[in-house]
Protein backbone atom coordinates (compact mmCIF):
# COMPACT_ATOMS: atom_id res chain seq x y z
CA UNK A 1 0.00 0.00 0.00
CA UNK A 2 1.41 3.39 -0.73
CA UNK A 3 1.51 5.94 1.38
CA UNK A 4 3.15 9.62 1.62
CA UNK A 5 4.70 11.86 4.06
CA UNK A 6 5.76 15.10 3.97
CA UNK A 7 8.96 16.80 5.81
CA UNK A 8 10.61 20.10 6.12
CA UNK A 9 13.44 18.96 4.96
CA UNK A 10 14.86 15.53 3.47
CA UNK A 11 16.02 14.49 6.89
CA UNK A 12 13.51 15.41 9.43
CA UNK A 13 10.85 13.16 10.73
CA UNK A 14 7.89 12.57 8.77
CA UNK A 15 4.54 13.87 8.79
CA UNK A 16 2.36 10.79 7.17
CA UNK A 17 -0.44 11.13 5.36
CA UNK A 18 -2.21 8.13 3.59
CA UNK A 19 -3.39 10.05 0.21
CA UNK A 20 -1.69 12.31 -2.39
CA UNK A 21 -4.37 15.05 -1.77
CA UNK A 22 -3.95 15.11 2.01
CA UNK A 23 0.03 15.55 1.67
CA UNK A 24 -0.28 18.39 -0.17
CA UNK A 25 -3.28 19.51 1.45
CA UNK A 26 -1.40 19.27 4.89
CA UNK A 27 1.89 20.44 3.08
CA UNK A 28 0.03 23.66 1.95
CA UNK A 29 -0.80 24.57 4.95
CA UNK A 30 2.14 23.86 6.75
CA UNK A 31 4.05 25.67 4.12
CA UNK A 32 2.11 28.51 4.60
CA UNK A 33 2.14 28.55 8.22
CA UNK A 34 5.68 28.57 8.35
CA UNK A 35 6.78 30.10 5.75
CA UNK A 36 9.26 27.28 4.15
CA UNK A 37 8.99 24.88 1.24
CA UNK A 38 7.57 21.15 2.44
CA UNK A 39 8.35 18.17 0.72
CA UNK A 40 6.10 15.42 -0.72
CA UNK A 41 7.51 12.14 -0.81
CA UNK A 42 5.52 8.60 -1.87
CA UNK A 43 6.43 5.79 0.43
CA UNK A 44 6.30 2.40 -1.27
CA UNK A 45 6.85 -1.18 0.63
CA UNK A 46 8.66 -2.53 -2.09
CA UNK A 47 9.95 0.40 -4.43
CA UNK A 48 11.39 2.48 -1.71
CA UNK A 49 10.71 6.56 -1.41
CA UNK A 50 10.35 8.66 -4.03
CA UNK A 51 10.18 12.57 -4.30
CA UNK A 52 7.04 13.49 -5.15
CA UNK A 53 7.63 17.34 -5.22
CA UNK A 54 7.66 19.99 -3.13
CA UNK A 55 5.32 23.17 -2.15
Amino acid sequence: MTTYEIRDDPDDLPILCTTLSEAERRGRRRAARLGIEVLIYEMHPERGERLVGAI
